[in-house]
C-alpha cells in the first residue's frame, strides 16, 4: 500500500484501480473497513444487497447512510494521488492549456493548486515576481518538479492551500466549527450564523487530533505485533498437533501388537494342550482297554455277555472325559479369542479417538490462523490510513479523519486484550488403555471381580452423568445431561453398554445435572438441580412428569440428591446448602420436611434403608445416619488406609449392607477412591477397596441371580459391574 512518503512517481496504475469497475477511482469513498471504491460501484452495491452492505474484499459489515455512498467519507489520500496523475499526465503529454491568468492557449510551465489553473511560462514568472502574487508561489507545480520524480504525497499536500469558506468564498477558512461536524469556516462566519458555536482554530485542533491519532496508532501497532506473534504460534502448534498425533497412534499400534503376539502366543499354547491332554486321554483308555481285554479274553466263555457291556461302559466313560476336556480347554481358547478380539476393537476405537481430537485440534487452529490474519488485514489498513493522516500537513484531512481512525480502532483494540485463543499449549490426547480383562478384583461382601464396559452414545456424545439407579427386576436407568445441546437424558441400559430407551428434556442451563432413584416397580424418581424439578419416569413405556419443588416448598433452592422408598411412598430430596429434606408422596405432593441436625449443613448425596437416612454430608466431609425424625442416629467410621477423605457418594443392598464412595478431591481427574462397606445398625467400617478412577456414582442392583454393584463415572460414559468373582 502507497504510503505518504511514497514517491508518487512509484506508484502503479492498478493501486488507482477500483477493484469493483477495474476503472480509476471516481469519487472514492472508504466504508468503515478502510477498503476504497467508487461512490457510483458502491451505489451499485447497496441497490443490489438492499442496503446490507458488506466489504466485497474482507466482507466486514458496514452502515450505509440515508443518502447512501454520497454520505460515506470521501478518500482524501486517493484523491490527492490521482489529482496527482492527472496533472502529471497533462504535462507528460504536452497537451496544450489554456493560461489561468492570460488565457493563451499553449504548452504549462506549471500549476498554481490557489487558482486552481494552469499557467504559461510568462505568467509563471509573473507569478514568482509579482509581490501582489506573494502568496501563491507556496502552491506552484512546476514541470521540474514533476520531471524530478522525487515528489511525495506529503510534499504534494503542502501545495494545496486551506479550503475556502462555503459561505464566503472570497475568504480562507481558518477556523473550524465542532458544533457543525468540524465544518472549515472563516472569521467572518464567527459574526454570523456560528456566533454562539464551539468554535477552534484549525491548526491547533490539528495538532491535538494529530497528537490522539499518534498515541492511538502506537497502542494499534503493538497490538498488531502480539496478534502476528500469536498467529506464529498458532501455527508451530498445529505443527505440533500433527507430529503428536502421528507418534500417538505409532505408539498405540506398538502397545497393540506386543499384547497381540502374546495373545497369539498363548493360543498356540492352549491348543497343543489341548492335543497333548486328548492323547493323554486316549492313550489311558486304551491300555485301560486292552487290560480288560486280557482279563475278557480269560473269562470269554463265560461272561460273553457281561464283557459287551463292560466294553460299551469303558467306551463311554473314555468319550465322556474327551468331551470334559475339550469343553475345559476350549472354554479357554475362546476367552483368549475374545480378549483379541477386544484388544483389535479397543484398538480401532483408539486410533478413532486420538484421529478425532487431531481433526479437532487442526480444525480449531485453522479457524483462529484465518482469524487472526482477518484482524491483522483489518488493522494494517487502519495503521497505514492513520499514517498518512500525520504526516499529511494538510490540517482539514487530520482534523476530520483523525476521529474516525481512533473510532475504528477502538473494537479491534478490545478484541486484542481478550486471550488469543490458539491451542492448547499441552495437547491431552485420550487416555487408551488395552483391557486384556485383567480386571481389578474387590472385596466388598464376597470376593468381587469388575466388568467394565462404555455406554456408547453417551460416551460418543461427552454427555455426563450423574446418577445411577436399579430396579429389582433388573432395568438399570443413568441420567445426567448434554452441556452442549443443553439437553437433560435419561436412559435405560443394557450391560453391554448399548442405550435401549432414553428420555430427552430440555434444560435452562449449560450444566444439566440431573439424579435418579429406584421408586417402585419401573419407576424412577429424577430431580434437576438448576430448575429444581422433581419427577416420575416410567421405564416400561418411557414416559415422564414432573413437577416444580419452589412450587411446594413457597422457596428458591437448588436440588442436589434424591432417594426414595416405593414401600412407604416416599421421595426424599436433598439440597444445595440447605439443611432440610423434603418429603413426597407417589403424587409428587409435599408431605413434611425433615430439619436435619446442625451438624449437617450441606447434602451431597443421601440414601434411605429401612427407616435410616444415609447422608454424605459436603461441609463436615462425613457420612452420618439420621432416623426419619431428623434425629442423629450415628456417624460412619472413615477409611484410615487411604488418601481419600471426601465422600462422593452412599447407596445400601438388599442385604442391608451400606457402600461409600470416597475421593481425594471434587475433581474430573482420574484419582484414587476407595469403595468402603459398612454395617448399617452401628456404622461400623467392614472393608476398604482402592480403585483408581474419576468420581462416579453406585447403586446396587439384583442381575442374574445374584447381587452386584454398579458404578458409572461422571465423565467418559463408562459403567463397572462388580458381582461374584467367576472362573478367569
Amino acid at each position: 500500500m502507497a504510503t505518504a512518503a511514497t514517491i508518487l512517481d512509484d506508484i502503479d496504475d492498478k493501486f488507482c484501480q477500483c477493484c469493483l469497475c477495474f476503472e480509476q477511482y471516481e469519487d472514492p469513498r472508504q466504508l468503515s473497513c478502510f477498503h476504497r471504491y467508487c461512490s457510483k460501484c458502491l451505489d451499485k452495491e447497496i441497490r443490489r444487497t438492499h442496503g446490507d452492505l458488506k466489504c466485497p474484499l474482507c466482507q466486514q459489515e458496514a452502515d450505509v447512510p440515508e443518502d447512501g455512498a454520497q454520505g460515506l467519507k470521501k478518500d482524501f489520500f486517493m484523491n490527492e494521488i490521482i489529482e496527482f496523475l492527472d496533472i502529471k499526465k497533462s504535462f507528460q503529454d504536452e497537451e496544450a492549456h489554456e493560461c489561468g491568468d492570460c488565457s493563451k492557449i499553449g504548452k504549462a510551465r506549471s500549476y498554481c493548486f490557489k487558482c486552481s489553473e494552469f499557467l504559461c511560462d510568462g505568467c509563471h514568472e509573473y507569478h514568482m515576481t509579482k509581490k501582489s502574487l506573494k502568496e501563491h508561489r507556496p502552491y506552484l507545480l512546476t514541470l521540474k518538479d514533476v520531471k524530478s520524480k522525487n515528489l511525495t504525497l506529503q510534499k504534494l499536500s503542502s501545495l494545496k492551500q486551506a479550503p475556502m469558506c462555503k459561505t464566503h468564498p472570497d475568504d480562507v477558512s481558518r477556523l473550524c466549527c465542532k458544533t457543525c461536524e468540524n465544518l472549515p469556516i472563516c472569521l467572518t462566519c464567527t459574526y454570523g450564523g456560528h456566533k454562539s458555536h464551539e468554535i477552534e482554530d484549525a491548526t491547533s485542533l490539528a495538532t491535538v487530533k494529530r497528537e490522539d491519532l499518534r498515541n492511538r496508532l502506537a497502542i494499534l501497532t503493538e497490538s498488531k505485533n502480539k496478534m502476528e506473534q500469536e498467529v506464529e504460534e498458532t501455527l508451530q502448534l498445529k505443527k505440533y498437533v500433527i507430529a503428536t498425533a502421528d507418534i500417538e497412534i505409532a505408539k498405540l499400534d506398538h502397545d497393540a501388537g506386543r499384547e497381540l503376539k502374546e495373545i497369539d502366543n498363548a493360543l498356540e499354547l492352549v491348543t497343543e494342550e489341548l492335543s497333548n491332554a486328548s492323547r493323554h486321554i486316549r492313550d489311558k483308555w486304551e491300555g485301560e482297554r486292552e487290560r480288560r481285554q486280557q482279563f475278557l479274553e480269560e473269562r470269554i466263555k463265560r461272561i460273553r455277555e457281561e464283557h459287551g457291556e463292560m466294553e460299551q461302559k469303558f467306551e463311554n466313560d473314555m468319550n465322556i472325559n474327551i468331551r470334559k476336556s475339550n469343553e475345559t480347554y476350549s472354554k479357554k481358547k475362546s476367552k483368549l479369542v475374545s480378549k483379541r478380539e477386544n484388544v483389535e476393537r479397543q484398538l480401532q476405537e483408539g486410533k478413532a479417538l486420538i484421529s478425532q481430537a487431531k481433526g479437532s485440534k487442526l480444525g480449531k487452529a485453522e479457524g483462529e490462523i484465518v482469524r487472526g490474519k482477518s484482524t491483522i488485514e483489518r488493522m494494517q489498513n487502519l495503521i497505514e490510513t492513520g499514517s498518512n493522516i500525520l504526516v499529511s500537513e494538510n490540517n482539514w484531512t487530520a482534523i476530520q479523519n483523525a476521529d474516525r481512525v481512533c473510532a475504528a480502532s477502538e473494537p479491534l483494540i478490545r478484541e486484542l486484550e481478550g486471550e488469543f485463543p490458539g491451542l492448547d499449549k499441552v495437547l491431552e490426547y485420550p487416555q487408551v488403555r488395552l483391557s486384556l480383562g485383567r480386571a481389578e478384583k474387590m472385596k466388598v461382601s464376597d470376593k468381587l471381580v469388575m466388568v467394565e464396559v462404555a455406554i456408547e452414545d453417551i460416551k460418543m456424545k461427552e454427555s455426563y452423568i450423574y446418577g445411577v439407579a436399579a430396579a429389582g427386576t433388573g432395568t438399570v436407568v443413568v441420567t445426567g445431561g448434554d452441556t452442549k445441546q443443553k439437553q437433560t437424558h435419561i436412559s435405560v441400559i443394557k450391560l453391554d453398554g448399548k442405550i435401549s430407551k432414553q428420555k430427552l428434556i430440555d434444560s435452562i442451563s449449560c450444566h444439566p445435572y440431573c439424579f435418579c432413584a429406584y421408586f417402585r416397580d419401573d419407576e424412577f424418581a429424577i430431580a434437576a438441580r438448576y430448575n429444581s424439578t422433581i419427577g416420575l419416569y416410567n421405564a416400561n413405556n418411557n414416559s415422564y412428569h414432573s413437577t416444580y419443588l419452589r412450587e411446594n416448598t413457597n422457596k428458591k433452592v437448588e436440588v442436589k440428591c434424591i432417594t426414595a422408598d416405593g414401600s412407604n411412598d416416599q421421595i426424599i430430596v436433598g439440597c444445595l446448602d440447605h439443611p432440610v429434606l423434603y418429603v413426597l408422596n407417589g403424587n409428587l405432593q409435599l408431605t413434611r420436611n425433615i430439619n436435619l441436625p446442625q451438624i449437617i449443613k450441606s447434602t451431597r448425596d443421601i440414601v434411605v434403608n429401612n427407616g435410616t437416612i444415609f447422608i454424605c454430608c459436603q461441609s463436615s466431609k462425613s457420612v452420618y445416619a439420621v432416623n426419619m425424625e431428623g434425629g442423629l442416629l450415628h456417624e460412619l467410621t472413615k477409611p484410615d488406609s487411604t488418601n481419600c477423605t471426601l465422600p462422593f457418594n452412599v447407596c445400601t443392598s438388599n442385604n442391608g449392607s451400606v457402600y461409600v464412595l470416597w475421593v481425594e478431591r471434587y475433581t474430573l481427574s482420574v484419582q484414587g477412591c476407595a469403595i468402603t462397606q459398612y454395617n448399617p445398625d452401628d456404622g461400623s467400617l467392614l472393608t476398604t477397596t482402592p480403585v483408581r478412577a474419576v468420581q462416579g456414582w453406585m447403586a446396587a442392583a439384583y442381575i442374574d441371580g445374584a447381587e452386584k454393584l454398579l458404578w458409572s463415572s461422571l465423565v467418559g460414559g463408562m459403567l463397572r459391574v462388580y458381582g461374584p468373582e467367576e472362573d478367569q
